[in-house]
């Protein structure tokens, strides 16, 4: 498959509006059917602006081969392709108006596309003086001319080492990456005698570049090093320099109404508009993002934020299909709106805020206020729920980092990560193994009773269970009809003997500060049991990172160029190094044989013996034991 499927151009005639121009290397098949397809490639108010950007997805119908609009189940490929085009407008006096607009757009299933827009400005420019459709055939075949697959063997990279890979931050594993040929291929479970791509070079920002030559000059475009599901652009390496901004924004915003919901506003007025976003994508709101003031790239840019948020880079996915995503819409498609249960949409024309019947939370980012609409069913009494404790660590955290810290991206992306994993473990704790198991998995043995969220004591898990309970039911209803996927479900966990352990329950329940209820042994013996592969133990690891540091005095200043941050320590990791203090003798056995088996797996070993060298106490501790 080509990297890029099609390129289009359109432009804008004051007398005829917008009008395709151009699509190579032949027509859209289903154009006849995407009538509004330059509608949408030039957006509202492009004339105020000189360049801007939109972005939407069409799929691919399995039986005709035709591009259509709305994703169907049944009948469209699983994965979406992106139609992301930049638009330009350029003052001429020749034409009314006094500019000239046009766009030009890529078609392809890279969910990277915004690393092409230096090469697509360069080609926009050449179009302006030409209107050559040559210019759009060179551009087809030098983007086309390149390989970007990194490896056979890293598209069969399990989800679980993938999220692991992509949670390792506190460590040096960006300079092995780089310089360590041999590492990289280990890392990444790429067999020593596969070649990697000589299209691509890596970097040290865990990603690969790739150099296009376009135009007599050599243009550098950024290849991500793992593709996560459902997530757009590169989990690790946002390419959005808005990033942090749009989230501060996001994190600043206001309720701008007295209006309550019994699913959204679960803390009354006082309910941080973030929480609100989350909750309102957990039980299949429609969701529009609005400004009138800003560019469509802006609009486009916060709900790709929100994206970014509640996947946790591919710990939730399904979006991308059964959600209805729609970047940037206009009010001819109101009737694709009334037909979607649950949509994200981003629109220009400030008619959309006036009219609540057409949204159930709609964001004005001009005012940087949540409204909820009027015609949303549910209860609208005020709710005296104190905050639970994940949502207030989750915001505590990402204050800090975004405010205090000033923490990289991906740090920041962590703390996203860990949250939804831990909002969703609260949503299914009643439901995460007996419930979700099908047919195929009635074999599977849960070797330790415990699964789900762990609350330290009854009372509040009432309490906390009490407050999301309506969420609850709604994410429940959207998982099990396929809508939503959690990738992270127990059952996905099981080793290759069929076992399971709710790890991230039972290194939680070892945290709590009330032990009276907990058998450590059994914990640590039937993790030991657990770990007999590759597989199992990738799985222990990746659970020890998605445990968030319990308050912010879980800080060091070991590395970030010695700036605090609540992500310099795992966790999980040091809750088992803990153990090799323990009084008791056979839990001590326990933890070094649990430490030897991870040390046994190349990428295991390697983050433990770097936590290790990095706590001399620690290591000092298991030196002493084995010998």
């Amino acid at each position: 498959m080509p990297n890029i499927n099609y390129i289009v151009t359109a432009e804008f005639h004051i007398d005829k509006g917008p009008s395709l121009v151009h699509q190579y290397p032949h027509e859209l098949p289903g154009i006849n059917n995407l009538y509004f397809l330059p509608e949408l490639m030039l957006p509202d108010q492009i004339h105020k602006r000189e360049e801007d950007f939109t972005l939407f997805m069409l799929y691919k119908n399995k039986s005709t081969k035709q591009f259509q609009y709305l994703y169907q189940e049944k009948v469209c490929e699983d994965k979406p392709y992106f139609l992301y085009t930049i638009v330009q407008n350029q003052k001429d006096e020749n034409y009314k108006r006094g500019s000239q607009i046009k766009s030009l757009s890529i078609i392809t299933k890279l969910p990277y596309f915004k690393n092409f827009k230096p090469l697509l400005l360069i080609c926009l420019d050449l179009y302006f003086k030409t209107d050559s459709i040559e210019i759009l055939k060179n551009l087809y075949e030098s983007i086309n001319a390149k390989n970007f697959i990194i490896s056979k063997s890293i598209k069969s990279i399990s989800i679980i080492k993938k999220l692991l890979i992509t949670s390792i931050l506190d460590l040096p594993i960006h300079d092995k990456i780089y310089n360590d040929s041999e590492f990289r291929k280990r890392a990444l479970g790429i067999k020593m005698n596969e070649t990697i791509n000589e299209d691509l070079f890596i970097r040290k920002d865990l990603s690969f570049n790739s150099i296009i030559s376009f135009n007599e000059m050599d243009i550098p475009v950024r290849i991500p090093l793992l593709d996560l599901p459902d997530t757009i652009g590169d989990y690790l390496n946002p390419t959005d320099l808005n990033f942090k901004p749009n989230a501060i924004n996001i994190l600043n915003a206001r309720l701008g109404s007295n209006r309550l919901h019994n699913e959204l506003t679960i803390y009354g007025l006082q309910t941080p508009p973030i929480i609100v976003l989350i909750n309102a994508v957990l039980t299949g709101k429609r969701i529009m993002f609005v400004s009138y003031e800003e560019s469509s790239g802006y609009i486009i840019d916060h709900i790709l934020l929100l994206l970014k948020l509640i996947t946790g880079g591919g710990i939730l996915c399904g979006l991308l299909t059964n959600y209805n995503i729609f970047p940037i819409i206009d009010v001819s498609k109101i009737d694709l709106l009334n037909g979607c249960d649950s949509f994200i949409a981003g629109t220009i024309n400030p008619f959309f805020k006036e009219n609540d019947k057409f949204w159930d939370v709609l964001y004005d980012l001009d005012d940087n206020e949540l409204f909820i609409s009027t015609q949303l069913e549910g209860q609208w009494i005020d709710y005296k729920h104190s905050i639970i404790s994940e949502d207030a660590r989750f915001l505590s955290n990402l204050q800090l980092s975004l405010f205090s810290y000033n923490d990289d991206l991906t740090t920041i992306q962590l703390i996203f990560r860990r949250h939804i994993n831990e909002i969703l473990r609260i949503l299914l704790s009643s439901k995460n193994f007996n419930t979700s198991l099908t047919p195929k998995d009635r074999d599977l043995i849960l070797l330790l009773d415990g699964i789900g969220y762990y609350w330290s004591s009854d009372a509040t898990k009432l309490l906390e269970v009490s407050c999301y309970q309506l969420v609850t039911k709604k994410f429940q209803d959207l998982l099990y009809q396929g809508k939503l996927v959690y990738n992270l479900l127990l059952p996905n966990l099981a080793n290759e003997l069929n076992l399971m352990v709710d790890i991230q329950h039972h290194l939680q329940s070892l945290n709590s500060i009330d032990k009276t209820k907990i058998n450590e042994h059994e914990i640590w013996y039937n993790i030991l049991k657990f770990l007999i592969s590759g597989k199992s133990l990738e799985i222990f690891l990746l659970m020890t990172y998605l445990i968030p540091a319990v308050s912010s005095a879980s800080i060091s200043t070991t590395s970030h160029g010695g700036a605090m941050t609540v992500f310099d320590k795992n966790k999980g990791i040091e809750l088992l190094l803990l153990n090799l203090f323990n009084q008791d003798d056979q839990i001590k056995s326990n933890v070094v044989m649990i430490l030897q088996e991870l040390q046994d797996n190349f990428v295991c070993g390697w983050c433990v013996n770097n936590f290790l060298k990095s706590n001399l106490v620690y290591d000092l501790a298991l030196d002493d034991l084995l010998n």
